[in-house]
């Protein structure tokens, strides 16, 4: 086990790589030889040789405006063969050759003869403080330095402690909606979306995300940290604090996926957000606990439709929970939840704050048992009609059309009844 520092600063080196096309058949325009890049593919018919094929593949390619090739010199430097270095030195691309058709040509595959390094690559030795990549049960520190974008897939490393300091202002990860061209990640190109990893994917015990040792300071923190914990076991997340300002509009800040139903996330201030398999389309993550400490409204904590969880405990915040199946256990004590989706809350007991229901369960009880104590519990901001089995009131605020929301049994102090369900 090692305590290390991210330090950035290896020198940048561009990609290289090179593949070939070896033979076309008798009848060249059998053959189709395609170079893809993320979905995207760039092809050209067989010619009268295997040089010539070669030749107008590299002239298609360096025409193409589209930016996963753009961003690529291509080159035919001898008889059949072809290369691509990347223009920018430290960013990485993966591009394949191959033939398809009834013709009996053949290909050699890119392969990397010069591989992408530079100062945001986490796989660079040189980044590290000393001089070695992390390896398993190492503690990290992210406190200052540079952006991490590349090598992101780190799926077989697992870390004893992972600390993303709120002293650090680089971003971990990518913009899934908008290619990067620059080797920090900042410039981008809006034509076409990211293909390449775009989250920081390790297993960890512990994640701790903006914690300020430096009490007397402010720092503004990381306007995107995109961690994909694939921790086999137990794990455990605080967020002390998100950055001041998130840098893709419309998302989190702090975006988070998790894969054990014994994974507990807790926040303690996210002004920023927090988001829980909430930053693509389809994505899933499965957690035992979510826990929101903050007392104020500040905090945003966002779980995505793909989110299997079992405990929601609230003090605070303006949060919205949509979930993939039954949440066993909802404990609201302060602020704004929202429910959204098609499933059951078994338990949910509010004490404070306010929770607009809003989710249903197809032909089943959206709540098994609603004890409402305090605060209010709105039905009325959706019209789909949703069943509650078993409601105990003793006080706080319901809301609820009668034409939408079914109580099946009612247990209230009967002066509460007149002001239950309008």
């Amino acid at each position: 086990m090692a305590t290390k520092r991210w330090v950035g600063g290896a020198r940048a080196v561009a990609q290289v790589v090179s593949g070939s096309i070896d033979s076309v058949d008798a009848t060249p325009a059998n053959n189709t030889f395609t170079v893809t890049i993320g979905n995207v593919a760039i092809s050209v018919a067989g010619v009268t040789s295997a040089a010539a094929t070669a030749a107008a593949l590299v002239s298609a390619l360096n025409a193409s405006t589209h930016p996963y090739f753009a961003a690529i010199t291509w080159a035919n430097p001898s008889s059949g063969t072809i290369t691509g270095t990347a223009d920018t030195a430290g960013v990485p691309f993966t591009a394949t050759l191959s033939k398809s058709g009834a013709g009996t040509g053949t290909v050699t595959n890119f392969s990397t003869s010069t591989a992408a390094t530079g100062p945001n690559h986490w796989d660079q030795a040189a980044n590290w403080s000393d001089n070695a990549v992390p390896a398993d049960s190492d503690v990290i520190y992210i406190e200052s330095g540079p952006s991490i974008c590349w090598g992101l897939d780190q799926n077989a490393l697992t870390l004893n402690e992972l600390h993303v300091l709120q002293t650090y202002t680089g971003r971990i990860g990518l913009n899934r909606t908008v290619f990067a061209t620059s080797s920090d990640g900042a410039t981008t190109s809006d034509a076409a979306p990211e293909y390449r990893d775009h989250y920081l994917k390790l297993g960890a015990d512990l994640i701790t995300i903006g914690n300020n040792l430096n009490s007397s300071a402010t720092p503004n923190g990381s306007s995107r940290i995109k961690i994909n914990n694939n921790q086999n076991a137990a794990s455990t997340c605080i967020v002390y604090n998100t950055g001041a300002s998130t840098a893709d509009a419309g998302v989190p800040a702090f975006r988070y996926l998790v894969a054990h139903a014994s994974a507990e996330l807790y926040v303690q201030f996210a002004p920023q957000g927090v988001g829980v398999a909430a930053d693509a389309p389809g994505e899933t993550s499965t957690l035992s606990k979510i826990h929101i400490s903050d007392t104020t409204q500040t905090s945003r904590v966002i779980t995505g439709a793909g989110t299997t969880l079992t405990t929601w405990i609230q003090s605070g915040g303006t949060n919205l929970m949509q979930l993939a199946a039954t949440l066993t256990t909802l404990e609201l004590a302060g602020g704004i939840l929202t429910t959204e989706g098609d499933y059951t809350i078994t338990t949910a007991t509010v004490a404070d704050g306010e929770l607009r229901a809003n989710q249903i369960k197809t032909a089943g009880n959206a709540f098994t048992t609603l004890n409402l104590y305090g605060g209010t519990c709105d039905f009325q901001r959706s019209s789909r009609a949703r069943t509650v089995a078993t409601l105990n009131r003793r006080k706080g605020t319901l809301k609820a059309h009668s034409d939408v929301l079914t109580i099946t049994t009612r247990n209230q102090p009967e002066d509460l009844y007149t002001e239950s369900v309008t």
